[in-house]
């Protein structure tokens, strides 16, 4: 059975630069997930709903948020 631990191949060797990968990931799903729920509370505090999907783009690495 394969080691599914955090920052482990599917062989359950350590995999450091696998582990950074994932926390990097992590990370920009966090900043996108804050965002949103900043935009969401802002239109509420002026009055408004959003009703649509939000589509972001990381002005960074480029990459597009659905």
């Amino acid at each position: 059975m394969p080691d599914t631990r955090k920052g482990h191949n599917p062989s359950g060797a350590p995999d450091p630069t696998r582990a950074r990968a994932e926390n990097n990931i992590q990370k920009d799903e966090k900043r996108v997930h804050d965002l949103i729920h900043v935009l969401r509370y802002v239109a509420d505090a002026a009055g408004f709903e959003i009703a649509e999907r939000i589509v972001l783009i990381d002005s960074q690495s480029g990459r597009i948020y659905r």
